[in-house]
């Protein structure tokens, strides 16, 4: 009975350790797996305020587009972030026609609804956000001026860009070739050399595009035009904010 009770006593503790032994791993990868989570769910997310400077894949046309249409996009200058590229220009913005209205004899205005969605980033991944348009102008002439430099994801400056008016640099102190004046508003003169000057994060509305108007609810973005159909050409320069 003696030698019973010990052999069931060791066939307990042998039990009882491999119990140990499995929980244990299970334990690490839990507590590894916590921090890693949670920065996945912060790139998840796309700051509010953030400015993203980015130009038409394709025309659009309000005669030929319909709501539910997808648009597309792409980044023309690196996104940073203390001074390291975390969204690299040429990233695909995608998004939808909202609402279209083609210009005609018996209604001249015209009407296009934009919305950006989603970033469709270079590995694979989608990441979700709502953009709407700040400002807007025609494509740059000089292929020199487009993505001149970085832009910081606090809505800065590029990063060695003085801001118009004398204000301070923001960003990781890359160099940056960009220009030190962007058009602000509305109205804006064209630069010296005849085309159109290149947009910056201060830009706002419709600058040098004669007849149109931009209107901002929330992520969606509508242009407008009472005489003529609204048309945008491929390379279409846009500043986003993300809302």
């Amino acid at each position: 009975m003696l030698r019973i009770f010990l052999f069931s006593l060791v066939i307990a503790a042998v039990v009882a350790s491999a119990a140990a032994q499995n929980t244990a791993p299970a334990s690490a990868v839990s507590e590894s797996a916590g921090p890693a989570t949670s920065q996945a769910s912060r790139e998840g997310q796309m700051p509010a305020g953030t400015v993203i400077v980015a130009e038409l894949s394709k025309s659009l046309d309000a005669k030929k587009v319909k709501p539910g249409d997808k648009i597309e996009a792409k980044m023309s200058m690196d996104l940073l972030s203390q001074g390291k590229v975390v969204i690299p220009r040429d990233t695909k913005i995608v998004g939808h026609v909202t609402e279209a209205k083609a210009h005609s004899k018996d209604s001249p205005d015209s009407m296009l609804g934009i919305a950006f969605d989603r970033m469709s980033l270079k590995d694979g991944r989608e990441l979700p956000m709502q953009a709407a348009i700040q400002a807007m102008a025609r494509p740059l002439q000089n292929p020199a001026l487009q993505g001149s430099g970085p832009i910081s994801d606090n809505g800065g400056m590029p990063s060695s860009a003085p801001m118009p008016g004398g204000g301070g640099m923001s960003g990781g102190g890359a160099r940056s070739s960009a220009p030190s004046t962007y058009p602000t508003s509305a109205g804006a003169d064209a630069p010296a050399s005849g085309g159109p000057a290149p947009l910056g994060p201060v830009s706002k509305g419709v600058v040098g595009m004669k007849g149109l108007e931009l209107k901002s609810a929330g992520p969606a973005s509508v242009i407008t035009s009472e005489k003529e159909n609204v048309h945008l050409d491929t390379g279409t320069q846009l500043i986003l904010r993300t809302q």
